[in-house]
């Protein structure tokens, strides 16, 4: 396992490549071949040095360890992991813990507020917390933090423990109190903290336990109009604030929509993220939905399915076979994430994980 070098000195005007104050980073992989340069998925397998280690401040439990455990892994990702159940199975597969801290429609940077990495903020309509019921949150800080519908977060304001949560079908976002109180005045914006008891949420649990960690994000970025400089800014946030000095940690490729085929306006723009990726994480970034569609002998094996005309000209195309998803879109069916975790069972031994 490479150990990087201390930091030196880089540049603040880049977000992405912060000035360190702590000694080490630990990354994943095997050796070095030279800073890859953003690239088409349809290149073979390849690794670069170790990712560049990054500013580290206090983490969100106020405590510090030096490594992060290598035999528990907690993943952060969106519906691609949490439709698919494929978390369970990469348990079975590494013989390790894997928790589960996706959820459907999360951003990374979503993640970032839910990991307690990154502050949240907010004013209250009428500024005040009613001594019960609900009240309207506005003007979110970041304005680029959305609420998405039907999506509940348990937090704290201002000593007030309640939930945000926007109603299915609505546009507004609503702060609900745990139980009656005393109706409190409250101006301008104001600090929300996300799952104040951490230990009582999948959403934190994991990162505060000193779990090492999957990063599986970028998918909704792509569809919402998001940034891969704002993806890639996330990521170091939450690496350079975990609570181990010396972090292991994957970034997985984003995964291709059906629709998404080699030669396709929206291929090239997923394939330019993900180069993006490689190029910023190194040998950190993994590819086990690539290992699917290209060793789809051994995918349909694991996943215990029939593999169909269509499905062995998947290849070609650039995308998951259709026998491994849920839906026309092409989320991962729970066959097809056992043919995820198989790739990423890979990746972790090629890269000493296991």
């Amino acid at each position: 396992m490479i150990q990087s070098k201390p930091v030196m000195a880089e540049s603040v005007a880049d977000p992405c490549r912060l000035a360190s104050r702590r000694s080490l980073l630990r990354a994943v992989g095997m050796g070095a071949i030279g800073v890859m340069a953003t690239g088409c998925a349809q290149e073979p397998l390849g690794r670069t040095a170790s990712p560049s280690p990054i500013a580290s401040s206090t983490s969100p439990s106020g405590q510090t360890r030096r490594l992060s455990s290598p035999g528990e892994w907690v993943h952060f990702g969106d519906s691609f992991t949490n439709l698919s159940r494929l978390v369970p199975a990469c348990a079975e597969l590494t013989g390790y813990e894997h928790m589960d801290a996706s959820t459907i429609e999360d951003t990374s940077l979503v993640v970032a507020i839910r990991s307690g990495c990154e502050p949240l903020r907010a004013r209250l309509d009428g500024g005040r917390i009613p001594p019960k019921g609900s009240i309207e949150v506005l003007d979110f800080e970041p304005s680029a933090f959305q609420m998405h519908e039907g999506v509940e977060l348990r937090v704290e304001i201002n000593g007030v423990r309640g939930a945000i949560i926007r109603p299915r079908s609505s546009k507004k976002t609503w702060f609900r109190r745990a139980w009656p109180g005393e109706e409190l005045e409250i101006s301008g914006s104001v600090d929300i903290a996300v799952d104040p008891h951490h230990e009582q949420s999948i959403g934190t649990l994991g990162f505060h336990r000193n779990f090492s960690v999957v990063f599986a994000l970028g998918r909704n970025e792509i569809d919402t109009g998001g940034s891969v400089d704002g993806l890639v800014k996330n990521i170091r946030t939450m690496i350079e604030k975990h609570p181990a000095e010396e972090l292991t940690y994957v970034v997985t490729e984003i995964p291709a929509w059906q629709a998404e085929k080699f030669g396709s306006p929206e291929r090239a723009k997923v394939d330019a993220w993900n180069g993006r990726l490689k190029q910023e994480f190194e040998d950190a970034f993994i590819e086990p939905f690539r290992w699917l569609i290209e060793h789809r002998e051994k995918s349909f094996a694991v996943a215990d399915q029939r593999m169909t005309g269509k499905d062995r000209a998947a290849e070609d195309n650039g995308v998951i076979p259709a026998s491994l998803t849920l839906d026309d879109r092409g989320h991962l069916s729970i066959p097809g994430g056992k043919a995820w975790a198989a790739g990423l069972f890979e990746e972790f031994k090629r890269l000493h994980l296991v």
